[in-house]
């Protein structure tokens, strides 16, 4: 299995991060945490966001009416704005580096067959289009960003270290940015040192809520954080599955076991910590536990390690196995266990694009068909249809972008809400505040909608996502995302639920 090591640039064409960055008309208190115990009214206010003013440009209350992730409506700004306000920051200018990873020849290999591999050239020129849509919709007080890409040369698989911690050094002093995106599953050590640096950062999926909580105001991520993941696959667990059969366990002698949980994790600390909460919560509801099998990042022993985790799980009587990893630990570690013989039931955590349809084709198809649980992600829409090809249309473009540029729109269009929020002095605190003190969006009882999530930060919690849908694979269903077989099916007619929200009860899964 591999660890912490994969740079996807794919993700969502559904409504993900619009995130209300303005004032609301019934403003909510939030707790202080530095300098937000305003609410989102009055915090609003103090950065000198616009309240009243030309609205000639907004769309039904949004900033713009192409995407369905457009944020809401900021009158146009007059005057002038304070200048150079910080690191990256100038009158005319915001400067955000877009990290491209040095290319993995493995990953490359596995990603290639599904249309989701580019060269760097290609994704600069969706960074080139994504750059030119901002500054033409986005409110950005007199100013533009600036989307400078940076070429890696460190390893990560397993990961370097040393070189990794230079080039964030390196971007950090030689140009100067307000904020740098990687959209991956890694980089620890690459995200401490731009917050070191004091520059915001996003990335590093599902790292545990205490690393963002250290490092703020400088380190965010769109993906759930870690420990509300554990939480919400934890509660999942014990309301849904504890103490009953592993009824859709692939062996029929572990069928009439009852439940025992393996998770399967990353070794790296701010994902083991996070496999350590799942573990106790689940341990506390189920006198069966759970076990967890951490593994290194290194593509080269990816065959040796599966074969290794798989033994152990089936040496220990796992029925159930939880991949709380990276998309690609599956590939391997499904096929080891067919080679073995061994057929558990796979519930998923919610994480890691484990959930997305494309990335589910490359599991062994016998071990993946016993796969159900909860899912980040939301229902889709046809990738033509997407925010992310519209980005591209609205820049002038033909044809169609690579589908990994869902993921960098998304994290793009982070970023400038983020700044946009900001108001005319940006800075990472204001950056902060405009995020933190900004109401929720979504949440299945406001809008009933299964393709967009609940969007909430708050005190302690700089990840966007915080809801899941439940579901379980079907080789045959025809996936949204590019018409083709194999596809994730919602269950529950796609409502989403929130920490504190999944009902008692085992799942019924059709035809199982």
């Amino acid at each position: 299995m591999l660890r912490r090591y994969v740079p996807f640039l794919f993700f969502v064409s559904a409504p993900l991060l619009v995130i209300a960055l303005v004032p609301s008309k019934a403003p909510t208190a939030v707790s202080a945490v530095g300098r937000l115990d305003k609410t989102q009214a009055a915090a609003a206010k103090e950065r000198g966001i616009p309240s009243v003013g030309d609205e000639s440009h907004c769309v039904n209350g949004r900033q713009f009416g192409e995407l369905a992730t457009a944020p809401p409506c900021i009158p146009k700004f007059k005057g002038k704005n304070p200048g150079a306000t910080y690191t990256g920051v100038t009158a005319t200018e915001v400067k955000i580096v877009w990290y491209q990873a040095k290319e993995n020849p493995t990953i490359t290999g596995v990603l290639r067959p599904l249309g989701l591999a580019q060269t760097r050239e290609d994704e600069r020129t969706f960074l080139q289009a994504a750059e030119q849509f901002i500054n033409e919709k986005f409110e950005l007080y007199g100013r533009k960003v600036k989307i400078v890409p940076f070429e890696g040369q460190c390893d990560y698989a397993p990961p370097d270290v040393p070189c990794l911690r230079s080039e964030a050094q390196q971007i950090a002093k030689s140009i100067k940015p307000f904020a740098v995106v990687w959209a991956t599953a890694v980089g620890l050590e690459f995200y401490e040192e731009l917050s070191k640096a004091k520059i915001v950062n996003a990335g590093g999926w599902h790292f545990d809520d205490s690393f963002n909580i250290q490092h703020r105001p400088y380190h965010w991520d769109i993906f759930m954080g870690g420990s509300q993941q554990a939480k919400l696959a934890g509660e999942y667990w014990c309301k849904r599955l504890a103490g009953k059969p592993a009824r859709y366990a692939g062996d029929v002698d572990l069928r009439a076991k009852t439940r025992k949980l393996g998770i399967v994790t990353p070794d790296a600390p701010v994902n083991v910590k996070s496999a350590e909460e799942l573990a106790r919560i689940v341990r506390a509801c189920d006198k069966n536990g759970a076990q967890i099998s951490a593994y290194a990042s290194d593509t080269t022993r990816a065959g040796e390690q599966s074969i290794a985790g798989t033994a152990r799980f089936k040496n220990e009587g796992v029925t159930t196995v939880m991949f709380f990893s990276d998309p690609i630990g599956p590939v391997f570690a499904t096929g080891a266990a067919t080679r073995q013989q061994y057929f558990p039931e796979y519930t998923m955590a919610g994480s890691g694009l484990v959930d997305y349809d494309l990335l589910a084709r490359l599991y062994d198809a016998k071990q993946w068909a016993n796969a159900f649980g909860p899912s980040d992600l939301p229902e889709f829409t046809p990738f033509d249809q997407s925010d992310t090809v519209k980005v591209w249309r609205a820049a002038g473009r033909q044809g169609l972008p690579n589908k990994a540029n869902q993921l960098g729109w998304s994290y793009l269009s982070f970023i400038a809400s983020g700044i946009m929020g900001a108001g005319p002095t940006v800075t990472p605190l204001n950056f902060e505040q405009a995020l933190l003190t900004s109401d929720p969006i979504g949440g299945w009882d406001k809008v009933h909608d299964p393709q967009q999530v609940y969007v909430k930060f708050g005190k302690g919690d700089y990840t966007a996502v915080s809801d899941a849908r439940e579901v379980y694979w079907d080789a045959k269903a025809i996936s949204a995302i590019d018409g083709k077989p194999g596809a994730y099916v919602s269950l529950n007619g796609g409502r989403r639920y929130k920490l504190g929200e999944w009902p008692t009860g085992e799942p019924q899964l059709p035809g199982r």
